[in-house]
C-alpha cells in the first residue's frame, strides 16, 4: 500500500509527467516480486503516471535469464524500453524519475548526495542480506566468501551498534536542514522514495 505522502506527490507529479510518458514505448520494469532496489522505481513511475508493465520474477527465472545472456550485468532490474534493454538501478531510478519530475535538474545535486549516502547503508548491510563477504557471484548468483556463525552475529552488532545508528543520524541531519518535509525541501524526489523503501524494509525486518 502506498504511504500518504506518496499518494499525494502522485496527484501532483502526473500532471508533470503526463504528456511525456504518452510518448514512450512499451515499459517493461523486470524485478524480484519484493521491494528491494526495484520498489523505488515502481514507485516513481507509479507516482508521475508512467505507464510500465510490473513483471515480478522468482530468483530460478533470474538464474536462467543470466544463464542466458539476458542480464547484460548478472543482475535484475532490468528495464525495457522498446527494443532497447537498461540496467543498473540508480541509473533506471534516475530515468524514471526524470520522466516523472522527481529528479529534476536543480535538486539533482542534493538528491544524488541522498542517493550515494543510501548506497553506502546498502553496502554495509549485503553480508547481513547474504551471509557473505562478497554479496552474491556475478557469474552464479551463490553468496561469495560465506561468513561464519560468529562473524554474522559480528556482522549485525556492528551494524545494529555503529554503521545504521550513525548513518540514519546523518541523513537525519540532513533533512532538518533542508527544511522538509522532504531532503529536497518541499519537493518530493527519488531520493525520498530510497529512503522510505529502505528504512521501512528494515523495519518490517
Amino acid at each position: 500500500r502506498m504511504h500518504a505522502w506518496a499518494r499525494r506527490g502522485s496527484r501532483r507529479f502526473s500532471a508533470m509527467a503526463g504528456g511525456a510518458a504518452a510518448e514512450l514505448p512499451h515499459v517493461r520494469l523486470t524485478y524480484l516480486d519484493i521491494k528491494g532496489i526495484g520498489e523505488p522505481i515502481r514507485l516513481a513511475l507509479h507516482i508521475g503516471g508512467v505507464p510500465f508493465e510490473d513483471r515480478r520474477v522468482g530468483y530460478e527465472a533470474v538464474a536462467a535469464m543470466r544463464a542466458s545472456g539476458d542480464l547484460y550485468f548478472g543482475q535484475v532490474p532490468l528495464l525495457e524500453i522498446g527494443d532497447e534493454r537498461y540496467q543498473q538501478s540508480q541509473a533506471i531510478l534516475r530515468w524514471a524519475g526524470k520522466r516523472s519530475g522527481l529528479y529534476p535538474e536543480d535538486l539533482q545535486f542534493r538528491c544524488d548526495e541522498i542517493e550515494e549516502a543510501m548506497a553506502d547503508i546498502r553496502r554495509a548491510l549485503l553480508p547481513q542480506w547474504y551471509g557473505a563477504a562478497l554479496g552474491r557471484s556475478p557469474v552464479t548468483g551463490e553468496p561469495m566468501v560465506p561468513l561464519s556463525e560468529e562473524q554474522k552475529a559480528e556482522v549485525a552488532r556492528s551494524l545494529n551498534d555503529t554503521v545504521l545508528p550513525v548513518r540514519f543520524a546523518q541523513l537525519e541531519r540532513r533533512l532538518r536542514e533542508g527544511g522538509g518535509p522532504f531532503f529536497c525541501g518541499d519537493r518530493m524526489t527519488i531520493c525520498d522514495l530510497s529512503v522510505y523503501v529502505a528504512v521501512s524494509g528494515i523495519l518490517d525486518g
